[in-house]
């Protein structure tokens, strides 16, 4: 499946915490900007704002391109893709099935982290 690279923006930023307003502030665009390339290819991104949007959300080209990036990460995306798409009542059902997992997974974060 074709990596987008709009989405891998938006995960990455919301993963930092970053709205898109905080985002457009470090760049130096407007928040219809960033909203633009969060809809946007790779290819159709012009020449050398790849690194400066990677440096404004701390991290690498690579890690921004999806070049190299974690597969799990690509998975999740998908996941989420299709999460979207689906019928209302089939996600909700696969969402049931999926909190206890969810939940047990944060104990033990909690556990081995606190």
């Amino acid at each position: 499946m074709e990596q987008i690279f709009g989405d891998r923006l938006r995960m990455i930023r919301k993963r930092r915490g970053m709205t898109q307003s905080t985002l457009a502030q470090a760049l130096g665009v407007t928040v219809q900007t960033v909203v633009r390339y969060e809809g946007l290819r790779l290819e159709e991104l012009r020449p050398g704002r790849l690194e400066a949007i990677a440096a404004a959300l701390e991290v690498s080209p690579q890690e921004l391109s999806g070049a190299g990036g974690d597969p799990a990460e690509d998975e999740i995306q998908v996941l989420t893709r299709g999460l979207r798409n689906m019928d209302p009542a089939q996600r909700e059902n696969l969402i049931q099935l999926m909190m206890p997992f969810i939940l047990q997974y944060q104990k033990k974060e909690a556990v081995d982290h606190g």
